[in-house]
């Protein structure tokens, strides 16, 4: 065993101000260009120590925020603060070996993790980390085993989106932009073609009605990728559920969040939940399939609508009149059911997929488990 500062050198980024962005020069790395957040690239044309000097291939450790290790494939850049630049020069360690166990390290160390609202590992922590560092010869032997299976994760995850992007190509092929409706289909209102109801006040639910076990709330925190997943913890009793009855989810509704990210929705396809103070009822009548309307709602377009109507300047907010008159194309029953029928069609190949990569990551932190502790 050993202690991460004993393996390499970490050198911290550079404080680069506002100031300091440019329109041309080389990129600079922050954190969200590394966990994938960045919506736009910034750089800097002036002169720079070497230090802070990133190539392809270079591993980089961000230890503010969101904890992470990564391996930089691109362009030669510059470095961010908030991030170490790993050098090799203290011990002879396999790269890949390395940052499969910071990986692990780091997952682990969160809970060593200093700050409330920003958590961070101070370097004096972070440098007494232990790290086990065998032969070079195994370390590439434990390495090429997580390799693979990292290799097979990615394909997946991989698969997975194309089938995603297949969903969305195929909708476009069928019914067009539903912004542009260049083909021409009958416009209506979402208030035409469904009933919307507003999630209860705050007044309604306090904390103490909330139990373990219950009947379930779906606040927009639990709508992810198109998906309903609710908290355990976050529930209430057969009374209270009783109680706001005019709240009640049925299956083949969408609960759509009306705070933060626009565009969040999902079909409800269980009996027994109940809608948040955060969300809105879409309850679709004979016009308009459910599925098919959630493909609308969240495709990026029609996001970017619902965003532009939110009103709010802290965080945006939507109400019942908002979402009521937004408008949507209003397409033959058939072929929705066509185009629903395709997506069950294409779920099922994701469902095997996702068995695979859950099986995959499962294997992996075993591995992991085995190699690291």
């Amino acid at each position: 065993m050993a202690k991460l500062g004993d393996i390499a050198t970490y050198v911290n980024g550079y404080a680069f101000k506002p100031s300091d962005w440019s329109n041309e020069g080389l990129p600079i790395i922050r954190i969200q260009d590394l966990t994938g957040n960045s919506y736009q690239a910034n750089r800097y044309n002036g002169i720079y120590h070497s230090k802070y000097e990133v190539n392809d291939g270079d591993v980089l450790i961000s230890w503010s925020a969101s904890l992470g290790v990564y391996i930089w494939k691109g362009e030669k850049a510059v470095l961010n603060q908030h991030i170490f630049k790993v050098v090799f020069d203290k011990a002879e360690v396999d790269k890949s070996f390395f940052v499969h166990q910071v990986q692990n390290i780091l997952e682990n160390a969160s809970s060593e993790a200093h700050g409330a609202t920003m958590k961070h590992l101070t370097k004096p922590v972070f440098d007494a980390l232990p790290f086990y560092l065998p032969s070079i010869e195994k370390q590439r032997e434990i390495a090429a085993t997580l390799d693979r299976v990292s290799e097979l994760i990615a394909l997946r995850k991989e698969q997975l989106e194309k089938l995603d992007q297949m969903v969305k190509s195929r909708f476009i092929e069928m019914f067009g932009d539903p912004i542009r409706n260049e083909k021409g289909w009958p416009i209506a209102t979402l208030g035409e073609v469904a009933e919307i109801r507003i999630g209860p006040f705050g007044s309604l639910l306090h904390k103490e009605d909330y139990i373990v076990g219950g009947h379930a709330l779906v606040n927009p925190s639990h709508i992810i990728d198109g998906n309903i997943c609710t908290d355990d913890k976050l529930t209430v009793s057969d009374e209270k559920y009783e109680e706001l009855s005019a709240y009640r989810l049925s299956i083949g509704d969408l609960v759509l969040g009306r705070r933060g990210e626009m565009g969040r929705c999902a079909v409800v396809y269980e009996e027994g939940l109940l809608c948040g103070t955060g969300s809105i009822i879409i309850r679709p009548n004979n016009k308009m399939k459910p599925y098919f309307l959630q493909n609308i709602i969240s495709s990026p377009g029609y996001r970017k609508i619902i965003e532009d109507k939110a009103v709010g300047v802290t965080m945006m907010n939507l109400n019942v009149p908002i979402v009521s008159s937004l408008t949507i194309p209003l397409l033959p029953i058939d072929m929705q059911e066509r185009f629903i029928a395709f997506m069950q069609q294409t779920d099922k190949s994701k469902l095997t997929i996702q068995q695979s990569l859950d099986e995959l990551q499962l294997l992996k932190k075993s591995l992991m488990q085995q190699y690291f502790g």
